[in-house]
């Protein structure tokens, strides 16, 4: 049976939507093209500062009768909208004064029991970055701006494959305010457009009578460029939205014109703002919303709420000890005795974690990418193996992410303090572009992390290699290929997993990856010869193994890196063909 998933924008003037059908046979990659084939609707969206909640409804009921027929079987509704959304996805925290309706969650409620199906609510920055990464715009390690101008302005940063919210917020770029006014008043279309007589944007763009009033826009537009570059360090800007809609159909050179300006106004000599207007304009948004619909579904349908009770790692190493009353040396003692039985107790897995590092080298060499998921200690851990496997063995960085419940915050690794755990993580695999080549490593200790569940879900449906990383292997979980458990058993302070279970995990993943990357061919003998010489420490390891490989003194050694541009690699194989071998 085919079930149909919902994609909606919510707009100030305009509610736009989609719907889709999708069987077992349509791949999830295949979702994009068959959005941009479907026709789009839309009705008014009754909103404003004057607008009830009952306005809003009605506009609700008019759109899903346009997207559904009688017998439809809703699988999943996906809606993006101006404003703050939580990071699970499930109300609007802050809106702008004509959007303040979509603040009382009863619109989500009404859409929830009406169709029995979830409903997940993104901004629409955040949702145009999703389509926008699913039509190849979001690629390699970079750091890009996304922003869809309509109305007002949208704005998301994508950095080297994740979305980046610094102090857990979503960069209001459009809020900043200048003698000039608001960047939202300054870019909006629907503000342009009333400057020709005929209300046409593309008039704007295409008439010379209004000449002054683009000029003026497209000044106005470059400062926000400009201003998000320097903010942000964005190595580029993607335009999407209605104004890439409207000069798409002109084929108006924005780009060019805004070039011009960005040139002519440069502060500095290294301002090199690239800047890409992507065609597909508001459909990015619809695209992305409905992806986020079908994962959804995927994630609620694996969803275990497990009982903390009966895990081990929530009962005491031994219930009769007192810690704060133990001399000092017997409590190192016993920290140290039992972080060895973390890891001796690993041996029993020795198996499972052969056959996952065999698959992820497999993998990898075929073009995919090791992806690791965790929330707390866990995610932190997966990340601090993912920012040193490139500079260990030069693997590129692009190909080896690392997701923590909470997001990229300013400093990659921080505490998260709302419930980001329960929260699902299938938006930010959607950014990531997940694909069937890659690898999905899920790190929870208690296995319960609906946020290394959800990720795990969309993983195995769209056919990439899963993996969870938990204590206890209570029953074989058909989301996942593989369960590596840990055995670390119970926590000298109950329930404190960033102990036992922390060094049996960081045990696992050195394993894994490093077993994984030797397998690859990216080290020599004993030595890390692809590492990255990028400070004194690594040149002088990197002098010394050209010293133990080819009896160079020093001078020699370093004058062999230099000749290769300190790359160790190249300096070694150049060694062996002098040597003929």
């Amino acid at each position: 049976m085919k079930k149909i998933y919902v994609g909606i924008d919510i707009g100030g003037t305009w509610l736009k939507g989609v719907a889709v059908k999708v069987s077992n046979e349509i791949r999830f990659n295949e979702i994009p093209s068959i959005v941009l084939r479907q026709p789009s609707h839309k009705v008014k969206s009754r909103l404003g500062t004057e607008a009830t909640l009952e306005d809003f409804l009605e506009a609700l009921k008019e759109i899903m009768n346009l997207l559904l027929s009688i017998g439809d079987v809703v699988g999943g509704i996906g809606i993006s909208t101006a404003g703050v959304v939580d990071y699970a996805g499930k109300e609007v925290t802050v809106a702008a004064k004509h959007l303040q309706v979509l603040t009382d969650n009863r619109w989500i409620s009404y859409l929830q029991n009406r169709h029995d199906a979830p409903v997940t609510i993104i901004n629409d920055a955040d949702a145009t970055a999703i389509g926008a990464s699913a039509l190849g715009y979001l690629n390699g390690f970079n750091t890009i701006g996304i922003m869809p101008i309509g109305t007002g302005i949208g704005f998301t940063v994508w950095r080297n494959g994740r979305k980046w919210i610094p102090n857990y917020s979503l960069p209001l770029l459009g809020s900043i305010y200048t003698p000039l006014g608001y960047y939202d008043e300054l870019a909006s279309v629907t503000r342009l457009a009333q400057c020709d007589t005929k209300n046409e944007l593309c008039n704007i763009f295409t008439n010379e009578l209004n000449q002054s009033h683009k000029e003026m826009y497209i000044r106005n537009l470059a400062g926000i460029i400009r201003t998000a570059y320097l903010l942000y360090f964005t190595n580029k800007i993607l335009i999407g939205g209605g104004l890439a809609d409207a000069l798409t159909r002109i084929n108006y050179p924005l780009e060019k014109e805004l070039k011009r300006f960005l040139e002519k106004d440069a502060l500095l000599s290294s301002d090199k703002i690239d800047i890409k207007i992507m065609s597909e304009g508001n459909a990015l948004s619809l695209i992305g919303v409905t992806l986020i619909a079908v994962g959804e579904e995927k994630g609620y349908a694996v969803y275990d709420k497990s009982d903390y009770t009966n895990l081990t790692t929530e009962t005491p190493y031994d219930s009769s000890i007192h810690l704060e009353s133990m001399k000092l040396d017997d409590l190192v003692y016993l920290l140290w005795k039992t972080e060895q039985e973390a890891g001796l107790n690993l041996e029993k897995s020795l198996d499972s974690i052969t056959s996952v590092a065999l698959e992820i080298a497999e993998r990898l060499q075929r073009g995919g990418r090791l992806i690791y998921v965790g929330a707390g200690t866990s995610g932190r851990l997966a990340a601090i193996d993912a920012v040193e496997i490139a500079c260990t063995f030069g693997f590129p960085k692009h190909r080896v992410i690392s997701f923590i419940a909470g997001g990229v915050a300013d400093a990659s690794i921080d505490m998260e303090n709302n419930f980001e755990e329960d929260a699902s993580c299938i938006p930010e695999l959607i950014l990531a572009n997940l694909t069937e080549k890659d690898i999905v490593i899920g790190i929870s200790t208690s296995g319960s992390a609906y946020y290394v569940q959800s990720a795990l879900a969309l993983a195995k449906y769209i056919g990439a290699y899963s993996v969870i990383i938990k204590e206890q292997k209570r029953e074989i979980l058909f989301y996942c290929d593989e369960v590596i458990v840990l055995h670390s058993g119970p926590e000298v302070l109950a329930g404190s997993t960033r102990m036992k279970a922390g060094t049996a995990t960081k045990k696992v993943l050195n394993f894994l990856s490093t077993v994984a990357m030797i397998k690859l061919g990216n080290v020599h003998g004993c030595y890390m010869t692809q590492m990255e010489c990028i400070n004194k420490k690594l040149i002088l390891r990197a002098q010394n193994i050209l010293k133990d490989l080819f009896n160079f003194d020093d001078n020699e050694a370093y004058n062999s890196l230099k000749e290769h541009d300190f790359i160790l690699n190249n300096a070694i194989n150049a060694g062996y063909e002098k040597l003929g071998k």
